[in-house]
């Protein structure tokens, strides 16, 4: 496994290519800078600078050079915001929002490692007019960010905030409803649930405490960070990466957040003796993901978890940019490093792989759950909001080290509902339209809940009958999914509507590492192969038909084809499986 500063060395990089003379980052598709790029490129320079040996000085001077040019910009809201709106039809930037917020952890870490002395820098930073220049309020997530870089300058005696204002910003995230701090689920919510504004937000407190943080929540912080740490635990899937929840799920700065908040639990001591043993293969899993997405033919480290060129935008959400969101999945990689990541040995892909099995059963508000057993891990939603998901199983993971697994809804290009594999229900028998209820709205009759060892729940869901124009029928929606020893077996049942049905699978096809996806229609299901790696689909029942549409599709991991699967007879109760190499 390739070490951690060499990756972040690869990537900063790759990155500096864009970096322009007066200190600020470019995108290298908009060619402009994006969002809080630059201060993350700078921090990952002032962690590279005390690790590069003969070339940490140059590393040191291109951090001071970019933290004066972040700084400047950060400091004056009157300048129009960076770059955080991408249009992908045209490549055109549509929007500048203001991201300041998320600047100063960075430009404070970067301050504190090359540049403490720097009496101008201090005055500057001195006179920056905290909050007033950011956006958010706590307990937005944005507020947690600013409040590190805020931390920070009140211990380096900069800042005019006091300890008991500090404080008092904290405690307004335990008082949150909507948006807070869930003490059960160890979960900070807000809009969508989002699992991956959970962990941003989660990171950035554990960091607050590894800087020393010891005002009057400090305790009510430990608690809760060991709660959450146990969630990123059980929400972590097998290839490192984490389970799909609303947005930003396939990103890799998701991977990078991940490392860092394994390793600065670890720092803290949180939890127990097996809690700092999962958290370190976790952050070991996490890196072994992390450390592939350095695009082939160039040196540019990727922001999504693909290795597609920039410009096509695959697995890109309409705020995501390379010039941000990969200085930022790095800046997470770099604050690891600076709290001890990679100092021990790698373990080996077996350690990995040799997961205990774990259950995970969410209920409200999130209904989500997770089921791992040794190299297998499987995502379900059971409420899935559909602006970025679909209910069911939304991801499945072969282990480490693989590139053929089965993660994140995939959706047609043209549009319509999110889909992963699983049932599809037709009203008349042949090649008649076949409607996912993956990707339409579940309303839950019976929550989800653990069962035999696997997840099971109970819906309803709307289906708009094809023959009938809008007539909408409701049909009951019943899954169960449990682990085998080399995947999953999925159980899904409309009880009380017996008819056709088919099993639609949509797989990732090409991620951009070079092979694609080949798809054997087979008696019993199908079989994908990517290089060495297989996975089969096998249905129970007589088939009708089955077909491969191998182009349209895409998902967070890349460009994706669809197999649907007829079966011949109407059932009420659709049987299948999936098993790996």
């Amino acid at each position: 496994m390739t070490r951690p500063d060499e990756v972040l060395s690869a990537g900063v990089e790759s990155a500096a290519r864009f970096l322009q003379a007066d200190g600020t980052l470019h995108d290298e598709v908009f060619d402009c800078p994006t969002q809080y790029g630059s201060a993350y490129f700078g921090w990952c320079s002032a962690v590279l600078a005390g690790r590069a040996g003969v070339n940490g000085a140059h590393h040191g001077a291109r951090a001071r050079r970019v933290l004066s040019a972040a700084l400047a910009h950060t400091a004056d809201p009157e300048q129009e915001p960076y770059a955080s709106g991408f249009d992908r039809r045209t490549l055109s930037v549509t929007g500048h929002l203001n991201h300041r917020d998320f600047t100063w952890p960075a430009i404070l870490k970067t301050f504190l490692a090359v540049s403490e002395d720097d009496p101008d820098l201090r005055t500057r930073l001195a006179a920056v007019d905290v909050p007033g220049v950011f956006r958010a309020r706590p307990p937005s997530n944005w507020a947690a960010v600013w409040m590190c870089g805020e931390w920070l300058r009140m211990r380096a005696a900069l800042s005019s905030t006091t300890a008991e204002q500090f404080d008092d910003w904290i405690g307004v995230f335990f008082a949150g409803r909507e948006v807070g701090f869930d003490l059960g689920l160890g979960m900070y919510q807000e809009r969508g649930l989002p699992n991956s504004y959970d962990l941003f937000t989660r990171a950035h407190f554990t960091d607050l405490l590894v800087q020393g943080y010891d005002g009057r929540h400090r305790d009510r912080l430990t608690a809760f960070l060991t709660t959450g740490l146990r969630r990123s635990l059980a929400t972590q899937l097998s290839d490192g990466s984490m389970a799909s929840g609303y947005r930003s799920a396939g990103q890799t700065w998701v991977l990078g957040a991940q490392i860092a908040l394994f390793t600065g639990s670890r720092v803290l001591r949180l939890g127990s003796a097996e809690d700092q043993r999962a958290a370190r293969l976790g952050a070991w899993r996490a890196f072994d993901s992390f450390a592939r997405w350095q695009r082939p033919g160039t040196s540019s480290f990727s922001p999504v978890q693909n290795l597609l060129a920039p410009e096509l935008r695959v697995g890109y959400e309409r705020y995501t940019s390379d010039g941000h969101y990969a200085p930022l999945a790095l800046g997470f990689l770099a604050t690891a490093i600076e709290a001890g990541f990679g100092a021990d040995e790698p373990p080996l892909t077996s350690r990995l792989d040799a997961r205990s099995p774990q259950v995970l059963a969410e209920r409200v508000p999130s209904n989500r759950g997770t089921l791992h057993g040794g190299r297998v891990s499987v995502a379900v939603q059971a409420e899935a909001d559909d602006t970025y998901d679909a209910s069911g199983v939304v991801d499945l993971t072969f282990g480490a080290g693989r590139w053929l697994h089965f993660v994140t809804a995939a959706r047609h290009l043209s549009g319509g509902p999110w889909l992963v594999p699983g049932l599809a229900v037709r009203d008349r028998p042949g090649s008649s339209v076949a409607t996912s209820l993956a990707g339409l709205p579940h309303r839950l009759l019976s929550p989800l809940v653990e069962q035999d060892g696997g997840l099971s729940f109970v819906s309803a869901v709307a289906v708009a009958v094809a023959s009938s124009g809008e007539v909408e029928t409701e049909y009951r929606h019943d899954l169960t999914v449990s682990l085998t020893d080399d995947g999953i077996e999925v159980v899904e049942a409309t009880p009380g509507r017996s008819g056709s049905v088919s099993l639609l699978i949509p797989y990732l096809r090409d991620l951009g590492a070079g092979e694609t996806t080949r798809v054997e229609l087979l008696a019993t299901g199908a079989r994908f192969t990517l290089g060495a790696e297989w996975v089969r689909f096998a249905v129970a029942g007589r088939l009708d038909r089955a077909v491969d549409l191998p182009y349209g599709y895409e998902s967070r991991r890349g460009l994706c084809g669809l197999v649907r699967i007829d079966l011949a007879d109407p059932v009420d109760t659709l049987l299948w499986s999936v098993s790996s190499s």
